[in-house]
């Protein structure tokens, strides 16, 4: 549980101590898949970097179909001609992140959008990557709280990154659900199959 400093703004108890605004993140990184969970998440990442004066990174990764590698030349519906896969599954995505990001630019915070096309396929892998690449100093993501079959058969994004990131982790439950592929991303899948 948090307090209120002497200001009203929150602090976090972390490791026996508490911190104020001037002592908490500088650089939140906020995946987006765009389902409601993500929402909940960059909800709260606003109102820490709001706290907290932090820049804020809102990320989504984009993964690319199995062994299509990113330089993959496709021809999109409507187009004349092709383009890479990664740019096309990405063009779409960084649209609607702006989208977002807008509003809380207007607000007076530092927010900036990536859109990731991961070949690898390891959403939390590339998140990661970005964490570095940006030097953000924490992470605060969606988490849809499944359990027991549905968990072990589908994983977890947000349960991969707590594990294997190397900044602390804000995680925020929701059960709503869960995020569909972007038209692009599903295009890119059908390209795959042919």
């Amino acid at each position: 549980m948090g307090s209120r400093g002497a200001l009203g703004h929150p602090r976090i108890l972390l490791e026996r101590r508490w911190l104020s605004p001037d002592d908490m993140w500088k650089h939140l990184l906020v995946p987006i898949d765009f389902s409601e969970c993500a929402t909940r998440a960059l909800g709260l990442g606003v109102s820490l970097a709001e706290h907290s004066r932090a820049t804020v990174t809102l990320v989504h990764v984009s993964p690319l179909p199995p062994n299509l590698p990113p330089d993959a030349l496709v021809t999109p519906p409507g187009a004349t001609a092709p383009m890479r896969i990664d740019e096309y599954t990405t063009r779409g995505v960084r649209q609607r992140l702006d989208t977002i990001a807008a509003p809380l630019r207007d607000r007076g915070l530092d927010v900036r959008a990536l859109a990731v096309a991961a070949s690898s396929g390891d959403v939390a892998e590339e998140l990661l990557r970005v964490v570095a690449e940006v030097g953000a100093d924490a992470i605060v993501v969606g988490t849809h709280g499944r359990t027991g079959l549905a968990h072990l058969l589908l994983g977890s994004v947000a349960e991969k990154v707590i594990r294997r990131a190397t900044v602390p982790v804000v995680t925020v439950r929701s059960q709503a659900p869960e995020a569909q592929p972007t038209r692009e991303e599903r295009f890119a899948e059908d390209e795959l199959a042919g």
